[in-house]
């Protein structure tokens, strides 16, 4: 029995509020397929990895029918040592799963956990770097790498563990195009070569095409809503139509023509250069910003993004000089708190308040009598798609919704400058759409300049009125057609 089974499985994570995420779901998996799991956001897509992973309802919410089998075996009873063989799960923040310093340490504390022997760790190790094509990573700081090659790196633990299933959530998310589909490559030999069972929770449907045998789409009640070929063999009508974004599909027909700029940059980057250690990340980068137009950046993976936006927030020391509005940012910070707001890779590290409404409320505070706050807070909220979870804990919603609620934050920030690090990550095609154009209003509405970071080279081309890449640790600007 080479099958993960979804027996009439219901599940919720308060039993007090009624809401089930997953309702009398029934569905296989064959671990001969390598099976593509998409739909909107919030549906119970990584929900229903973590069932499968044995993760819940041990460690959150409760089955309140139903079960779910592994190859006839509940992996939420077995203890980690053995489930780790059985299944392998990588999530969507990696950050949550890393225990140690390194990526080799790492590597190292994997196998000692499954007792492998001595003598055979370092051999593993090396194969599976050597796999995963990241052996320059092997001694870097977990915490210096991209986003990007986090995921690799987690990836590759397990790689070496070799569990019968690899359950992956939103693999490529923080990944460019090519290095996504040579990773769904890498995916698609282990399947084939080691006998692997796949199951990926993906909206980037595009990296799977003709690897991924099913797609199974979900929709927004938890409950399958079609069982579909692979991604290449529907047409992306069909997929619109699902929610669902296909390959070469535009985000909108009417491209963006040009604003006028103002005369005055809000944003000006003179040299800036950042090294991690001896290394450096960023060479020199140069750049001015005007209000009332929206840029964005593209650029490999680990090519230093993060670290840009890292360097404006602060979070890094950057040499070279930053002035917003005409006055250098590194040396008046304080001073120039409220005019950059941020959205970055991880918001529930920005959340202070105990509910989605007040999240955004903290932000409006300021801005005008408490009832006129409220009227914008909801309907900022209703903008994102957010509203029916207003008196939830932040912490309560998907990543995707997370995602989400630190745009609408930024959104109800009275500032001049929007800085937001991959704003559609984990987004379905819905809430892909609601996130950009309720950042592109605000951009010509408010006259605010948005810098965003993007590893979807169709977004930028559809939404950016100038683009930039970032290679080499340069930044520099390239035409349309370039994407």
């Amino acid at each position: 029995m080479e099958t993960i089974a979804v027996q009439g499985l219901t599940f919720g994570y308060l039993k007090a509020s009624g809401h089930r995420v997953l309702r009398e779901m029934r569905t296989s998996f064959d671990r001969r397929d390598i099976t593509l799991i998409t739909g909107p956001s919030g549906c119970g897509k990584s929900t229903l990895l973590y069932l499968m992973a044995g993760i819940y309802p041990q460690s959150a919410g409760f089955i309140e029918a139903g079960q779910v089998r592994v190859e006839g075996r509940d992996p939420a009873v077995m203890p980690p040592w053995q489930r780790c063989r059985l299944v392998g799960m990588l999530f969507q923040n990696p950050d949550l799963q890393f225990c140690m310093d390194t990526l080799e340490n790492e590597l190292i504390f994997c196998l000692e956990n499954v007792d492998a022997p001595r003598e055979e760790i370092g051999p593993i190790i090396d194969r599976a770097l050597a796999f995963c094509e990241i052996e320059h990573l092997r001694r870097r700081a977990l915490s210096t790498l991209s986003g990007g090659e986090k995921q690799r790196a987690m990836l590759c633990c397990l790689v070496a563990l070799r569990p019968r299933w690899l359950l992956l959530d939103e693999p490529f998310a923080n990944l460019d195009d090519a290095t996504a589909r040579s990773l769904a490559l890498k995916i698609a030999q282990l399947h084939r070569e080691q006998g692997v069972g796949v199951v990926a929770v993906d909206h980037r449907v595009h990296s799977w095409v003709g690897l991924a045998e099913r797609m199974c789409v979900l929709a927004p009640d938890g409950t399958p809503a079609a069982d579909l070929p692979g991604p290449g063999q529907v047409p992306p009508e069909q997929l619109w139509q699902l929610g669902v974004s296909g390959p070469g599909q535009h985000y909108r027909t009417d491209m963006p023509v040009v604003a006028a700029a103002n005369d005055t940059p809000v944003l000006e980057l003179f040299d800036v250069a950042v090294h991690y250690g001896d290394r450096p990340v960023l060479r020199g980068v140069n750049a001015r910003l005007f209000g009332g137009r929206t840029y964005a950046i593209v650029g490999d993976s680990g090519c230093g993004k993060t670290t840009l936006f890292a360097a404006l927030s602060g979070i890094v020391r950057a040499e070279g000089q930053i002035l917003l509005c005409g006055q250098d940012l590194q040396k008046r910070r304080r001073q120039l708190v409220g005019r950059i707001g941020f959205v970055t890779q991880s918001p529930q590290d920005q959340f202070v308040a105990d509910t989605v409404l007040g999240e955004i409320e903290v932000s409006l505070r300021r801005q005008g009598p408490p009832e006129q706050a409220a009227q914008r807070a909801e309907e900022i909220l209703r903008e994102i798609g957010l509203y029916k979870y207003r008196r939830l804990s932040p912490y309560m919603l998907s990543q995707g919704q997370q995602r989400r609620l630190g745009v609408a934050a930024l959104l109800a920030y009275d500032c001049q400058v929007l800085v937001a690090d991959e704003p559609t990550y984990a987004q379905d095609l819905q809430n892909t759409l609601a996130v950009m154009e309720a950042l592109h209003r605000q951009v010509r509405q408010r006259g605010i300049a948005l810098l965003m970071s993007t590893h979807d080279r169709q977004l930028a081309h559809d939404y950016a009125d100038l683009l930039f890449s970032l290679e080499g640790g340069v930044l520099r600007e390239i035409d349309r057609s370039c994407l």
